[in-house]
């Protein structure tokens, strides 16, 4: 089929404090007409730009992210937009210097601030790219090349309009067990996420607490650093399916749904499958070793088994309560 591109966004989430779960999407406006093609591989597609589309009414960054059979390579759409990006932040820190103190009022410390942050905002952002995203290390004032402020990586990302009037988001992916570094698109559903997070405990239920005892599991288990809060939040959507009945996530039963999700994950581990939520063709243990993901079921299996063990792993109260964890079965 054929699209009509609205905007290509980046993808904007952090890295380096991940307890701030948040994501955003940064709106660059170009439009282009492309066609949809399938790679063969489950939830990943090709973006081939039209045929008919003129070359004069397309944006100069995407001819120039065009690639050979005239598909739209996200790895050279990234470096072009890196390469945008670092011109922005060398012209705000310039424009910055020219700009006169004198102008800003004298109580205006707020205005003041602003400006000698941007007077360094290029010394003190560093980027640099792993596979499709760019990551953006941002250094705190005064400058201090160990001590980071935060860090976040952007994805390029494209918005479809679909034919009943619904957006569509790609985000640039490498194709897991390809035969070699292969970088498609991927239907993305980080905003049907968020919303998800944030209705999740609407009936005041224990459901988000749970998430937060998982990662604190993940965080102080060095056999289970694999796990990401992908594929956390992904079992925890499917159990709270299965488990429809928000009596079943009153705050007393902390415990025991923290039992029945690790214990989903030690099955779909076991399974050597683990559905994606929306796509459920795509597997989210795909280039894990199977060694690797035996191993975390074993550590898994041993924990949930051995109340003496995960009681020691959860000593310290569950972040944002204080509640104590009962993790009896």
């Amino acid at each position: 089929m054929v699209s009509c591109y609205r905007c290509l966004d980046f993808t904007y989430s952090p890295t380096y404090f991940e307890t701030l779960e948040c994501s955003m999407l940064i709106h660059v406006g170009l439009s282009f007409c492309a066609k949809v093609e399938p790679t063969g591989k489950p939830g990943y597609v090709k973006l081939l730009l039209a045929q008919n589309t003129d070359a004069q009414e397309t944006n100069q960054l995407i001819q120039m992210a065009v690639g050979k059979n005239n598909l739209l390579s996200a790895e050279k759409l990234a470096n072009r937009f890196m390469g945008e990006l670092k011109r922005c932040l060398q012209q705000c820190q310039q424009d910055a210097w020219n700009q006169d103190n004198l102008l800003l009022a004298d109580d205006d410390d707020d205005a003041r601030w602003k400006l000698e942050q941007l007077r360094h905002i290029d010394d003190r952002t560093k980027l640099r790219r792993h596979g499709p995203a760019i990551q953006m290390d941002v250094s705190h004032l005064p400058l201090t090349p160990t001590k980071l402020f935060y860090s976040v990586d952007m994805v390029p990302t494209i918005q479809i309009s679909g034919g009943n009037g619904e957006d569509h988001y790609y985000v640039a992916k490498p194709i897991k067990r390809a035969s070699g570094p292969q970088i498609a698109w991927r239907r993305s559903f980080s905003l049907q996420e968020k919303d998800r997070l944030t209705t999740l405990d609407q009936d005041q239920g224990c459901r988000k607490q749970v998430l937060r005892v998982l990662k604190v599991i993940r965080n102080r288990e060095p056999g289970l650093k694999l796990l990401t809060s992908y594929h956390l939040k992904t079992v925890l959507f499917r159990k709270t399916d299965e488990l429809s009945d928000p009596a079943q996530w009153r705050n007393e039963c902390l415990g025991q749904r923290l039992m029945d999700v690790i214990a989903q994950i030690e099955k779909e581990m076991g399974r050597g499958t683990m559905p994606n939520y929306f796509l459920p063709d795509v597997n989210l243990l795909d280039g894990m070793k199977e060694k690797a993901v035996f191993n975390m079921r074993q550590r898994l299996k041993h924990l949930k088994n051995s109340e003496r063990k995960m009681t020691k792993l959860l000593q310290s109260k569950a972040k944002g309560t204080d509640t104590v964890l009962s993790v009896s079965n």
